[in-house]
C-alpha cells in the first residue's frame, strides 16, 4: 500500500469523520431545506423569475455556504482546500475535463440570450456561484434528494444518479490541480447552463443536451472504474 502525506503542518482541531460528514449534511439539508420549503416555489419554478431564484437558490446556498465555510475554517480542515499531494491523472480523466468543458460552451451557444432578464440572468448567476461552493464544500449527489418532494417526483431520482456520475467527473478537476476551486468553478459554471438551458435553449438544444448526457454517464462510469482499479491502494493523508 502506498501512503502519501506531509509532515510539519498544524493538524486540525476536530478529526473529521464519517460521522460528522454526515452530520453536516444533515444541518445543511435542514438549514437550505427549511428556507426553500418555506417559499411554497415547487422546484420546477425556481429559475423561471429573479424573485423565485434569489428565494429558493441563492439565498439557501449563499447562507448554507457561509455556514459551512465557517465551520471549515474553524475545524481547521486544510485539506478540504487543497490535496496534500498530486495524484496522476490518466488521459482519459483530461479527456472527461475537456468534454465537460465543450458541453457547458455548446449549452451557452444554445441559448436565446435576448430573451434572458437581466435580474433572472443575475440571479442564475449568483444561484451557480452559491451551488458550486457549497456542493463541492460538503458533498454532492444525494442533495438532490429531497427535489423529489418539491415538484421533481421520480425524475428526482434519475437526477440523484446523474448528479452521482457528474460529481466522479468533477473529483477529476480536483485530482488535476490538487485545489478545490477548480472543481467549484466547473460545477458552478454546468449549472448556471443548465439553469439557462431549461426556459431559454433553441430547440435543438434539447435533443443534444440529452445525446450528451449520456456520454457523460459512459465517461463517469469508465472514470470510477479506473479511478478504482488505480487508488484502492493509495491512501492519501489529510495533513496532521
Amino acid at each position: 500500500m502506498e501512503t502519501t502525506g506531509t509532515e510539519g503542518v498544524r493538524g486540525p482541531r476536530v478529526r473529521p469523520t464519517i460521522r460528522l460528514g454526515i452530520a453536516l449534511w444533515l444541518a445543511y439539508s435542514a438549514l437550505a431545506g427549511v428556507l426553500q420549503f418555506r417559499t411554497g416555489i415547487p422546484y420546477t419554478d425556481w429559475f423561471k423569475t429573479a424573485g423565485n431564484a434569489f428565494a429558493t437558490a441563492v439565498v439557501p446556498l449563499s447562507l448554507g455556504g457561509l455556514a459551512l465555510l465557517a465551520f471549515s475554517r474553524w475545524c481547521r480542515w486544510d485539506h478540504v482546500w487543497r490535496d496534500p499531494v498530486r495524484l496522476r491523472c490518466t488521459g482519459l480523466m483530461k479527456l472527461s475535463m475537456l468534454a465537460w468543458m465543450a458541453m457547458i460552451a455548446f449549452r451557452l451557444v444554445g441559448i436565446q440570450w435576448s430573451a434572458v432578464p437581466p435580474d433572472l440572468l443575475l440571479a442564475i448567476l449568483a444561484a451557480g456561484v452559491g451551488v458550486g461552493f457549497a456542493e463541492e464544500l460538503l458533498f454532492r449527489g444525494l442533495f438532490h434528494l429531497p427535489n423529489m418532494a418539491m415538484g421533481m417526483g421520480w425524475i428526482g431520482a434519475i437526477q440523484v444518479v446523474l448528479a452521482a456520475l457528474s460529481g466522479i467527473l468533477l473529483y477529476v478537476f480536483r485530482r488535476y490541480t490538487g485545489l478545490i476551486w477548480p472543481a467549484m468553478a466547473a460545477h458552478g459554471l454546468w449549472d448556471i447552463s443548465t439553469f439557462l438551458a431549461g426556459g431559454y435553449a433553441y430547440p435543438w438544444l434539447s435533443a443534444a443536451s440529452v445525446a450528451a448526457q449520456g456520454v457523460f454517464v459512459v465517461l463517469g462510469l469508465l472514470v470510477y472504474v479506473g479511478l478504482y482499479r488505480s487508488d484502492r491502494g493509495t491512501v492519501v493523508l489529510p495533513v496532521a
